[in-house]
């Protein structure tokens, strides 16, 4: 149990360095976009791998990750950037397809009380 929750602070840690360079919100906001246009959900895996590739490659992160050094460590291990990555992924997929189902729904409510 403790070992699981280390690894949850670790991948948390690790969101949020991603998060400060910026790549995982383009992550992010490019899985809410798949979520939002009724995408397939088998694309966030694909997703995920492409951007946990390019992030772990070309991605420097030295300028922030000296704040958190465990997390920095990890994200050395390219397997571990793809987890990271699946999350970050899964996360903006869901919150896509709620947004377009909260809006869609809306403006339901608003036609039905104009009626």
């Amino acid at each position: 149990m403790l070992k699981l929750i280390r690894f949850l602070g670790l991948v948390s840690q690790s969101i949020f360095i991603q998060f400060v360079h910026l790549f995982g919100l383009i992550a992010f906001v490019a899985s809410a976009a798949l979520g939002w246009f009724r995408l397939p959900s088998w694309l966030v895996p694909i997703l995920a791998i492409v951007c946990g590739v390019i992030s772990d490659k070309f991605v420097d992160e030295s300028s922030v990750s000296s704040l958190l050094e465990k997390a920095q460590n990890a994200n050395q291990r390219g397997g571990f950037l793809i987890v990271v990555y699946f999350v970050i992924c899964a996360v903006g997929y869901v919150a896509g397809a709620y947004g377009r189902h909260y809006l869609r729904e809306k403006r339901m409510i608003a036609a039905a009380s104009k009626k």
